[in-house]
């Protein structure tokens, strides 16, 4: 019985020192010479989670490296906190100084610098189209025609009683050019825009006006226009006052700008209705021929 026991403990010596040489210190896994976790023995290049506790040769915690943290960043070491390196620099834009547009007096008024008076005057052609003759109408571009045409224009425009008024208030043509000419001195309503939306009345305008006629042309001529205004200190006389006043007076620039414009316009329509009156083509009945 002891004789086999020892032979079993021969046997396991025997294993025991056969396995022992797998464990050499020469070229295990674990031999502190070449293994990841060394600490920079043997010549060995260190690796990204080595750690020098002096500061020298540590890339990743080296404050002189760019790494993006340094003293050139952002966030620099000036001591401020600034956005685009501008620091306490940096100075807010101020709003643009807005300067008022100068205001532009008004200058649509025709002035005859002769005269020194404003003035509307015109010559105008009155054409009568071939292909209207050819149909048998008419030629009315005679001076007579043109004269009588004018007469109804003003009677439509004013009032045949008034258009007759203002023909006698002009009286009679010193040149001896009546029955060529119509003379009249003419009044109506001035009417002044406030705004965009409100008109107003603003006493009346007085002008003269020439109507001259010849064959196939007139000429028209609108001066020496007065605006009357009730007398405001509650006197008896109206106030008037010359359109050429309102051209160069220098108190109450945008009111006398008003009263110009509002004079232009009005006798820029009445112009146009003359016009369109002395051109239309009468209309020619298909049945008369």
């Amino acid at each position: 019985m002891k004789k086999t026991i020892l032979t079993l403990l021969s046997f396991c010596v025997f294993g025991l020192l056969t396995n022992a040489q797998s464990w050499d210190d020469s070229g295990d896994t674990w031999d502190n010479s070449g293994d990841s976790w060394d600490n920079g023995g043997g010549g060995k290049a260190k690796t990204a989670y080595d750690y020098d506790p002096s500061g020298s040769g540590a890339p990743a915690l080296d404050s002189a490296a760019d790494d993006g943290w340094g003293s050139d960043d952002s966030w620099g070491g000036d001591g401020g906190f600034n956005y685009g390196n501008g620091g306490q620099d940096y100075v807010r834009s101020s709003r643009p100084d807005i300067e008022a547009k100068p205001y532009e007096r008004f200058t649509g008024m025709p002035y005859d610098s002769t005269d020194q008076l404003v003035t509307f005057v015109e010559i105008v052609e009155v054409i009568v189209p071939d292909r209207f003759l050819d149909l048998g109408g008419e030629d009315y571009s005679s001076a007579d025609s043109l004269y009588a045409r004018a007469i109804v224009w003003m009677k439509k425009q004013f009032g045949e009683k008034e258009a007759k008024r203002m023909i006698d208030k002009a009286g009679l043509d010193p040149d001896g050019k009546e029955g060529q000419t119509i003379k009249a001195y003419v009044i109506m309503p001035l009417t002044v825009e406030v705004n965009p939306y409100q008109k107003t009345t603003v006493g009346v305008i007085e002008f003269e006006m020439e109507l001259r006629f010849k064959d196939e042309r007139y000429r028209y001529k609108f001066n020496n226009f007065v605006h009357v205004t009730p007398d405001r200190s509650g006197g008896k006389e109206d106030d008037a006052t010359y359109m050429e006043y309102y051209l160069t007076a220098k108190k109450n620039i945008r009111g006398n700008d008003k009263i110009l414009m509002a004079c232009n316009n009005q006798i820029t329509r009445l112009i146009d209705d003359l016009k369109a009156t002395c051109a239309a083509t009468p209309f020619i009945d298909d049945d008369d021929w």
